[in-house]
């Protein structure tokens, strides 16, 4: 048996639902692991919403945890990454394994926390910054690592997926479908990190990184939310064989790294378009493996959790061990950097417009201007000169040519209400 004593720095949803996993499966895991887990201290800015049965000493000092000799590993689950930073710096040179879910400190400061960890023969857990339950992670450490990528996307907020879903399914607005999020607690009551690509994007930086073996950045990443989506959007994607997901995507191309996150018409035939409500998914292509997909749920206080509690069991017993995998985390180059805006793809435009003669010529010849054909397009019903909705599919163009005709679109005085919707789709990602 192994003792293994852990402070929690954080006790909101995952905080308490980690707390109800280790109560619950304290005995099994000792059972099957050999490893004792017993959490001696909680900081938390409001320790009267600790529940009565912790028997963990409850406060809101954080330099208690950190300064405490018996404590093994310490938890952090506050997220962000300023505090946070602070947490793991003091946590590593006080001799404490690190455990996170926090993919926004992984992301920004993973580079120079892995050199500190190293440093001081200590290791740092982030199993559940990426994918809630899923375990992507390891795999692509492990598993995976004999087999180069060329490629690795996915579904990888639980909140947005839900909010899409219940879109679909429900027939709910946007705003419907987000507030029905934050009644269940997968939404935050801010959610802007969510719903505009941000969280996507800190998660996909860190896939890449393990994919490509490369120090990437969020800097580089394209990235668009899912705020501007209509109800009409979904139903349009459904009428066309597609579901919208928003799809945070790392390719390799010519030794160069792609980055972006963006709403995505993905067909009913792909893996990814049947990954549902509050799940999360990661579908990779391989070159001995060829392509796969992990799927799991990824949002809630028991699919993160889990992944925590994961990480505890497998570095509490490494503790004392050499940080290899630290090592080789380190010894990454920094990625090299496509042209984004070269590429090529399909993609869906929906606009606004006055119902008059002249309109959608106009727009006609404007993407033809820039090389982009017309593979569909759909009309509502209306009077004339009162507005209406138009939807384009295109056929293969540079992203780049999309982007300067859709500035060029919206600049006509016709176009009303909204700027131009654009999603690409997912045949070429």
């Amino acid at each position: 048996m192994k003792k293994c004593n852990i402070g929690i720095v954080g006790a909101g949803t995952v905080g308490i639902g980690l707390l109800e996993m280790i109560r619950d499966q304290k005995e099994a895991i000792l059972e099957k692991t050999g490893l004792d887990i017993t959490v001696l201290e909680i900081a938390t800015r409001t320790p009267s919403k600790v529940p009565k049965w912790v028997e963990a000493k409850v406060s809101n000092d954080i330099n208690s945890i950190i300064k405490n000799p018996s404590i093994d590993i310490v938890v952090e689950l506050i997220g962000g990454s300023t505090t946070a930073l602070e947490i793991v710096q003091s946590a590593l040179k006080n001799g404490k394994t690190f455990v996170t879910a926090n993919k926004a400190l992984i992301s920004e400061h993973g580079s120079s926390l892995f050199d500190l960890a190293l440093s001081h023969s200590l290791e740092i857990g982030y199993e559940a910054a990426v994918a809630g339950s899923i375990p992507i992670i390891r795999t692509l450490r492990n598993s995976l690592v004999t087999n180069q990528f060329s490629s690795i996307s996915g579904i990888l907020n639980g909140t947005t997926n839900f909010i899409l879903t219940k879109m679909e399914v429900d027939q709910l607005t946007y705003k419907d479908a987000l507030k029905l999020a934050q009644d269940l607690g997968f939404a935050e009551s801010d959610p802007t990190f969510d719903v505009e690509g941000i969280d996507v994007a800190h998660k996909i930086s860190i896939l890449a990184n393990l994919a490509f073996a490369c120090k990437t950045s969020i800097e580089h990443i394209t990235i668009q939310g899912i705020t501007s989506i209509q109800d009409k959007d979904i139903s349009n994607a459904l009428e066309m064989g597609y579901r919208i997901k928003l799809i945070g995507s790392a390719f390799l191309k010519n030794g160069k790294i792609l980055m972006s996150v963006q709403p995505t018409l993905v067909p009913f035939n792909h893996p990814l378009a049947n990954v549902m409500f509050e799940k999360n998914a990661v579908y990779y292509t391989t070159s001995h493996s060829g392509a796969g997909m992990l799927i799991g749920s990824g949002a809630g206080a028991h699919p993160t959790a889990s992944s925590v509690l994961a990480d505890i069991i497998y570095y509490g017993k490494r503790r004392g061990s050499t940080p290899k995998e630290l090592l080789e985390l380190n010894q990454f180059p920094a990625a090299e950097y496509g042209k984004f805006n070269e590429e090529k793809s399909r993609y869906y435009l929906r606009f606004t417009t006055l119902d008059k003669p002249g309109v959608l010529a106009e727009i006609a010849k404007i993407l033809g201007k820039y090389n982009i054909s017309i593979s569909s397009m759909q009309q509502e019903e209306s009077l004339e000169n009162e507005p209406t909705s138009v939807v384009i599919l295109t056929h293969l163009a540079k992203v780049g040519d999309y982007t300067k005709s859709i500035q060029e679109i919206d600049s006509l005085k016709e176009i009303i209400k909204e700027p131009t919707i654009s999603f690409p789709l997912m045949e070429n990602m």
